[in-house]
């Protein structure tokens, strides 16, 4: 059974997940709805799997607003399980969480490789999501992301070394 959460995220996630999977636009009477639909063996997949759970009464509605609304499609086999509406901020933190290790990993790849100023290649990792620079996630922000990384690790390797 198919079954839809809608989730308020920054506007930057929202396009982040977009581009991930594949998402599309779905125009409804009153206004248009971004969605993506996301495969049980994906890692977001097997997120909303992990805090599923069987609810056998009704919820209370829980209908987001603004420009960060992204409604997911997920499949579950049974009918009686759903995200409970008290975890989905827990849910847009590990998306957050997400969103951090893979920018993380992709500017790793070509700052080792390649050396040098890591900001441009946070920049064009931005850029290949259509996540505009400075208007949906400020673009000091994402450095730092990379570069508490890199004091992270440069802590690590003195205490090895001490």
């Amino acid at each position: 059974m198919t079954k839809k959460i809608a989730i308020a995220l920054p506007l930057y996630l929202k396009k982040f997940f977009l581009y991930e999977y594949q998402g599309y636009q779905v125009e409804r009477p009153n206004g248009s709805l971004d969605e993506i639909h996301v495969d049980k063996t994906s890692e977001l997949g097997k997120l909303i799997h992990l805090v599923s759970r069987p609810i056998p009464f009704t919820q209370a509605a829980h209908k987001p607003t603004g420009a960060g609304v992204l409604s997911i499609r997920y499949y579950v086999r049974e009918k009686i399980y759903e995200v409970p509406v008290e975890k989905l901020p827990l849910l847009a933190y590990q998306m957050e969480e997400i969103f951090r290790r893979t920018l993380i990993c992709e500017v790793r790849g070509v700052h080792d490789v390649v050396g040098g100023d890591y900001g441009p290649y946070v920049a064009r990792v931005l850029e290949r999501r259509g996540i505009v620079r400075d208007v949906d996630l400020d673009y000091q922000t994402a450095r730092k992301i990379y570069r508490d990384h890199l004091e992270k690790n440069k802590k690590k390797q003195a205490k090895i070394f001490a």
